[in-house]
């Protein structure tokens, strides 16, 4: 490490800096709003208008929250993996000066993020902006409007990240509000007008991955652009760091805009042809420009950067993208502002508004086994996993290292399940069946988790990652960090996975979170992800492989395994026996012809949930019971090697002890 003093410039030149950038980001989103047709214009004599003050300060806003929460993550970015730490991952005193600045960063966020909600409830009700900061009308709309709903998670979650930040004196806790601020940042985009649009899955997926990506990206390089101009931390290893995340982002931006694209333009000529297309086109030049700097970073500098001519070098071209991404990001914020060109296609029926497809035919088993229907995040991921398995896989075999080829076999398979659930036939006819909806939730949460889980890839992480070089935290530590850290003692607790697992499913189907959580494409992901994520939990406890905190004796594996197979078949029991269909505000409303007795719907989902609790566990119990053998072959083993070392020294002991004990007994009773 570089023992140079630290040279730091006037924070005066920098704060103008700064304020340029903002000033060009304004611009670019006033230019865009002008010519993507989403500026204010004066409403007709008897319409309600919320007036110019709104109509424009919306948008510019709505700019001011997203740079300040790209800030936020940038510097809790810096603070958790590009910045040097300490021994035990202690934030060394550059780390704590950027979790400062986070914190100063999230409060600035929080405010403006409920200015922003202001703002957009005058908008969307048409009225001043000094009658929607009423505090009646807040409390009465606020929590009612996606747009505001979210701006007020946002505003709360920035809160606690700009106190985590403050109290926070490790990388790990720094990492921990990362992850806080960047899903903070992402509310918006689940919130927008994508859901409006076709193909509500891939417009919000891709809306989502955008925002992240951007937010990752730019944040991450503010904070080292700073850290150059400033020269207070060497620069090679945190620029090679985030080197990777940059190339991670750039593939992630273009594969998202792209799609951006495709569910907002009705045809390709649009993109010339509209001012909504034109500003589109402007804003993906500027992220190629972008790419191309950042290539001649990495291929020109990236090497020499513990020179003091590279490293200012570096501070001018990351200057220079960030003057671009100052353009991008207002350009990007008015086309979120403006209406798309692309015109929402008429459904026959409400119901099948409410799905954004036509309703499935009558189903057959080629259909619901066989069918198709993109769900571009669980598909996107499970490709990902999948290669990321297999990259491992590979670096260990080039290596000379052994892995189970059942464990990859495993892997692949639930994989495989996950994607059949989510993206298959049967992922269409579970929105308008529940029995059908009984069959995707027990394949996804009991049959998938259990190979996913002899898949141990942990495990395989931990033996492919290479270690970081010092006190400093690659991949392969953030993993063990996270494995020895209170999540996973939490995650992993029998009590905790029990609850969430098993009594979750009270929860969900005998209240009317079920049918809430159908109302909405994020609602459902989130079940999707809340199945997949409950029975990895409950079968890493049971029979997994990877390292976790005070594993469960194998008895007790046994007691939990046969304890969650009674409530649940329960709880089949309990659908079984009902007398009234199940979640009627959904399935009631999207109701397919076919669909002609709902309650007998509904007591074919508890019927399917009986039955196909069985193999799930049956297969469960035999792996406990080969697990268990094993463990005990191998406590055998490792007794007889310790017997050959030590000359059976301990079962010696217990002999010369037993004899001790025999001549106390033989010698005649003491007077």
């Amino acid at each position: 490490m570089s023992t140079r003093t630290p040279v730091r410039t006037s924070p005066l030149p920098l704060a103008l800096v700064g304020v340029s950038l903002i000033a060009l980001a304004v611009i670019a989103t006033a230019f865009g709003l002008v010519v993507a047709g989403g500026s204010y214009e004066s409403a007709l004599p008897g319409l309600p208008d919320p007036g110019a003050t709104v109509g424009w300060g919306t948008p510019i806003v709505r700019l001011l929250t997203d740079l300040a929460g790209i800030a936020t993550v940038g510097w809790l970015l810096a603070a958790s993996i590009l910045d040097p730490s300490g021994k035990d991952g202690v934030v060394s005193r550059t780390g704590r000066h950027d979790l400062r600045n986070a914190a100063i960063s999230a409060a600035i966020w929080a405010v403006l993020a409920m200015v922003e909600l202001f703002l957009e409830l005058a908008n969307v009700l048409g009225i001043p902006l000094s009658e929607a900061a009423s505090p009646d009308l807040v409390s009465t709309y606020a929590n009612e409007i996606p747009t505001t709903r979210a701006l007020l998670f946002m505003a709360i979650l920035a809160t606690v990240v700009c106190i985590g930040a403050i109290t926070s004196a490790t990388t790990g806790a720094a990492a921990s509000w990362t992850l806080v601020a960047i899903a903070a940042t992402s509310l918006p985009a689940l919130a927008g007008h994508s859901a409006g649009l076709g193909d509500h899955a891939l417009a919000t997926t891709a809306g989502v991955a955008h925002a992240l990506a951007a937010v990752v990206w730019i944040g991450g390089l503010m904070a080292l652009a700073i850290h150059a101009a400033r020269r207070d931390m060497p620069l090679d290893r945190a620029v090679r760091r985030f080197s990777t995340i940059a190339v991670i982002a750039i593939i992630l931006l273009a594969a998202s805009g792209a799609a951006n694209a495709y569910t907002r333009l009705d045809t390709p000529a649009q993109v010339l042809t509209t001012g909504y297309g034109q500003v589109l086109v402007t804003k993906t030049l500027l992220i190629l420009a972008l790419a191309v700097l950042g290539w001649i970073i990495r291929a020109r500098i990236i090497d020499n950067l513990g020179t003091s001519s590279r490293g200012m070098v570096f501070a001018r071209i990351a200057g220079l993208e960030l003057l671009v991404m100052a353009v991008a990001v207002g350009l990007g914020v008015a086309l979120a502002s403006s209406p798309p060109p692309r015109i929402e296609a008429l459904l026959p029926s409400y119901g099948e508004s409410l799905l954004g497809f036509l309703y499935p035919p009558a189903p057959t088993t080629s259909n619901v086994v066989f069918g198709f229907h993109l769900d571009p995040l669980f598909l996107t991921g499970c490709i990902i996993a999948g290669v990321l398995y297999l990259a491992g896989v590979v670096r260990l075999v080039r290596r000379g290292d052994k892995w189970p080829v059942m464990r990859t076999i495993c892997w692949l398979t639930g994989l495989a399940v996950v994607m059949w659930c989510t993206n298959a036939g049967i992922s269409v006819y579970a929105q308008v069946s529940v029995g059908l909806h009984m069959l995707q939730h027990m394949t996804l949460t009991m049959l998938g988790p259990i190979f996913l889980v002899l898949g141990a890839p942990a495990t395989l992480a931990l033996r492919a990652l290479k270690p970081a070089v010092g006190n400093e935290r690659g991949p392969r530590e953030w993993l063990i960090w996270f494995l020895h850290s209170w999540i996973t003692r939490l995650l992993t607790n029998p009590f905790y996975v029990f609850f969430i697992y098993v009594i979750g499913l009270y929860g969900l189907y005998m209240t009317p979170l079920f049918g809430w959580l159908m109302g909405s494409h994020v609602g459902h992901v989130a079940m999707q992800f809340h199945f997949i994520a409950s029975g990895y939990l409950f079968y890493w406890v049971l029979i997994g492989i990877d390292p976790r905190p005070k594993p469960l004796p194998y008895w007790g594996r046994l007691m939990m395994l046969l304890l969650a197979l009674s409530v649940h078949g329960f709880f089949a029991v309990v659908i079984m026996s009902g007398t009234t269909p199940m979640a009627v505000e959904w399935y009631g409303v999207v109701r397919p012809e076919w669909v002609t007795d709902p309650l007998r719907d509904t007591l074919n989902g508890g019927q399917i949930a009986w039955a196909l609790s069985e193999i799930p566990s049956l297969l469960v119990l035999i792996v406990i019971a080969v697990q268990w053998a094993r463990s005990d072959d191998r406590e055998a083993t490792r007794n007889d090697r310790q017997a050959d070392r030590d000359d059976d020294a301990e079962l010696r002991a217990y002999n010369d002890r037993l004899a001790a004990l025999s001549r106390r007994d033989a010698e005649p009773p003491s007077r």
